[in-house]
Parts: C-alpha cells; sequence; structure tokens
C-alpha cells in the first residue's frame, strides 16, 4: 500500500500544531488518555527512546515507543512492548481517518503521529515514549500536553532551513516540547544552547547532575558506573551499543526513570540493567560479518546523516582501529543536509567510495557527491551505482566497508542483506 499518497513527510511542511490539534479534536483527543516521556534533540534521541522505553517494560510498564524514521516497515515507527503494530492494524487504522486527515490537511508525519496516539489509547498503554520528528516547538508530537519528563538529548546544526541557522534558534525550538512544572533532562549541552533551555526550566544536565564513571570499551561492548542526581550508583553497566555517545545516552535514559520514581513508578536497579545491555538497535555503528565472493568482510551500518553523528560515526571507526584497513565506503545523504562537511568528516577514513542511487526523492544525486569527492579522493577510487544493490556487490574489493551517511541508505542496506551470508559480529 502507497501510505504517503497526497500526504507528504516535511516537503511543503507549514509549520503549526493546529491542523493536529483539530484533528485529534475530531477523534475524541486520544492523546489526552495517556501518559508521556517526551524526547526531542538532534542525534541520540531514537537510542534514548529505545533505552528508556526498554527500561519500562523491563520493569513490567505497559509501554510505548513512537519513533522515526523507519528503515524497513512503517510498523517500525509504532511499538507497544517492543512489538510493531500488526501491519493489519495499521492498515485499517490508516484507511479509517485518511478522508479526515486530508480534510484538515495534515502531512504525512503529522498523520502517522496521531494514528500512534490513537493506536496507543486504544491499547490502554500505561506510558508512552515519544520521540520529536524535527525540532520541537511546532514539531506533530508536541501536541501532548503535561509529559511526565522531557528529554533534550543534543542539539547541533541540522535542518537548519526550518529551524534557524543558529544553536540558540536551534535550542529554542527544540525548548519548546518543555512544559510548565516538568523535569527536563539535557545532555552536556553548549552554553548557548542551555541558555534557552535555561528559559524554560532548570534542567537535570548530564556530566553536572547526573554522571557515568570508570568507562570500559571493547570491541563487542562497553561498561561504566552511573552515579545519579542523589549521588547513588548503580555500576557495572553493561551496553552492546558501541561509543561514548551511547553512554551519555543510556544516562538520560536511566536519569529519566530515577525521576519517575517520583511519579509513582517502581524501578529497579537490576532490571535496569538488564534491559540496557538488551538494548540494541539497527544503524548505529551496526557491525556485520558478509561473505561475498568466497571472501569475509566486516561490514558496518551507519544512519549518521549529519555534522554531530558522523563526527560520532569517526570517532568509534577510529576506537576500533577500523583506519588502518583498507576502506570501501557506501555513501549517500539527502540533499538538505550538509553533505559538504559530513565529506570532509568522512574522506580522511575513506580508501574508496561508491555512491549509489537511492529510492528516496530526497537523496542527493551521486553526480553532486562525486563533485565534493573529488577534492578528498582520487577520482579514479569513487565509483557510482544505479542502485544499493549493485553497490554492495562492491564490497568484496575492501577488507572492510560501512554504509553511511542516511537512514534511508541504511534502510535499503538492510533489505537486501539477506541475500547474503551474514553474521553480527
Amino acid at each position: 500500500m502507497n501510505y504517503t499518497g497526497s500526504l507528504t513527510e516535511y516537503e511543503n511542511m507549514k509549520l503549526g500544531l493546529s491542523r493536529i490539534r483539530n484533528f485529534l479534536k475530531a477523534v475524541g483527543n486520544p492523546q489526552n488518555r495517556l501518559r508521556y516521556i517526551h524526547i526531542a534533540g538532534t542525534n541520540g534521541k531514537g537510542s534514548t527512546a529505545h533505552y528508556l522505553a526498554n527500561i519500562l517494560i523491563e520493569n513490567g510498564y505497559k509501554t510505548a515507543l513512537y519513533t522515526s524514521p523507519h528503515l524497513i516497515d512503517i510498523a517500525e515507527r509504532i511499538k507497544i512492548n517492543g512489538k510493531d503494530i500488526k501491519n493489519k492494524i495499521f492498515d485499517s487504522l490508516f484507511k479509517k481517518y485518511l478522508a479526515l486527515a486530508k480534510k484538515y490537511k495534515l502531512s504525512f508525519f503529522e498523520y502517522i503521529t496521531a494514528i500512534a496516539l490513537i493506536y496507543f489509547a486504544e491499547q490502554k498503554v500505561e506510558i508512552a515514549v515519544l520521540e520529536t520528528g524535527l525540532g520541537g516547538r511546532f514539531d506533530a508530537t508536541n501536541i501532548i500536553e503535561n509529559p511526565l519528563i522531557c528529554i533534550i538529548t543534543s542539539i547541533s546544526l541540522d535542518h537548519k532551513d526550518i529551524l534557524g541557522k543558529t544553536i540558540k534558534k536551534i535550542a529554542f525550538e527544540k525548548a519548546g516540547i518543555i512544559k510548565k512544572g516538568t523535569k527536563t533532562i539535557v545532555s552536556n549541552l553548549s552554553q548557548d544552547a542551555l541558555s534557552q533551555i535555561y528559559k524554560k526550566t532548570k534542567p537535570y544536565i548530564f556530566s553536572k547532575n547526573f554522571k557515568a564513571s570508570d568507562c570500559l570499551r571493547t570491541v563487542k561492548f562497553q561498561k561504566f558506573n552511573y552515579q545519579a542526581p542523589d549521588g547513588s550508583f548503580i555500576k557495572n553497566i553493561k551496553l552492546r551499543m558501541l561509543g561514548s555517545h551511547q553512554i551519555q545516552n543510556a544516562c538520560l535514559a536511566i536519569c529519566a526513570s530515577y525521576l519517575l520514581k517520583e511519579k509513582g513508578f517502581i524501578i529497579n536497579g537490576g532490571k535496569v540493567k538488564k534491559a540496557l545491555l538488551n538494548t540494541n538497535i539497527a544503524a548505529r555503528f551496526d557491525t556485520r560479518i558478509l561473505k561475498i565472493k568466497n571472501k569475509t568482510i566486516e561490514f558496518i551500518i551507519d544512519g549518521a546523516h549529519n555534522e554531530e553523528a558522523v563526527e560520532a560515526f569517526v570517532k568509534q571507526w577510529k576506537e576500533r582501529g577500523c583506519n588502518s584497513k583498507n576502506a570501501l565506503f557506501i555513501f549517500a545523504m539527502m540533499k538538505d543536509k550538509d553533505y559538504k562537511k559530513c565529506i570532509s568528516l568522512l574522506a580522511p577514513i575513506m580508501s574508496s567510495v561508491v555512491l549509489p542511487k537511492l529510492k528516496s526523492k530526497r537523496a542527493c544525486s551521486a553526480q553532486v557527491l562525486k563533485k565534493e569527492l573529488v577534492k578528498f579522493l582520487p577520482p579514479s577510487h569513487i565509483f557510482t551505482a544505479p542502485s544499493v544493490k549493485a553497490a554492495l556487490k562492491n564490497i568484496d574489493k575492501a577488507d572492510i566497508a560501512a554504509a553511511v551517511g542516511s537512514f534511508y541508505l541504511a534502510g535499503e542496506v538492510y533489505n537486501l542483506l539477506k541475500e547474503f551470508k551474514c553474521n553480527t559480529i
């Protein structure tokens, strides 16, 4: 089924909450029957949302999770207790309210958000973890009132044409999710970003009010101790998710779960540790072993799609010792991203690169990316491919390979992995 139809995700989007507010009012305001944790940020909000949802599930709460974008199936965006909404149910809800969505001129994202809220209310979840799609103040998820806790994971320059061209302006938009009296948790933000947060609330700040210490990283996991705002510790927390940024994301989730105790939630430290250990999210430095043409290749899939995310990817790449290997990259980005800056960050770790044509209309053309890449790599090391499938056939030429630059690229890669002999490292 073509879900988008006459609805578009961001193109020609008009800021404001009046459309989704009027739509939800027409269906009985289901969003008002739920309790929420609301998460905004440039990067890290998806990982933080998954960590937190898993903590709540492990502690026995019927927990909803709403994230975006999806990688393969749109049902990935809407989960209860870790399970995607059934396609049959999603199709039914989509068809049922589509005429009304068109009447109120909802964008695609607004409509999917509304469907999620309707579904969560129907299923009587005990708490819903909502990730914003874009910004915060006018994001469709901000239709909710009085969230239990707000989290802002990071703030950097992204979606500048919509959110603003400075950190202060972007922070102002993301701080728009903060409601009066709502406890707010933030990552280690810049002073420009914090200045906007402080206008709304006094937040709990990572590395100031709560911390990670004694961090240990290996190829397969990382371990740390968590210190809570009251000075208490949870020791020997293990993550399968790699990278120092994931430790920060996990700490944001832990802090939120413990603040929920003040709202009457029962949170057990041992169950928190178990939930975090078992959290593993696709396209976050996801390392696979592929067998292609009788050759074994280490293949890393990462959805890093802006400067901050690419910096984190490069840092993790170097920490893993990948930098000394003959590395082939499959690379693609959306045309509304700062691809020039991202290429400058990635080029030093690239030996060669393949630029596939993506299915998304938002994708930057291979020719445009190649024009930028030739500033850093010899033309003979830059290839184009008519599809992601064709690009994957080239990775046997390297010692290690990576697909990076877009969640859309990651999604197409995952859809094709079943055609290869593949194991998780």
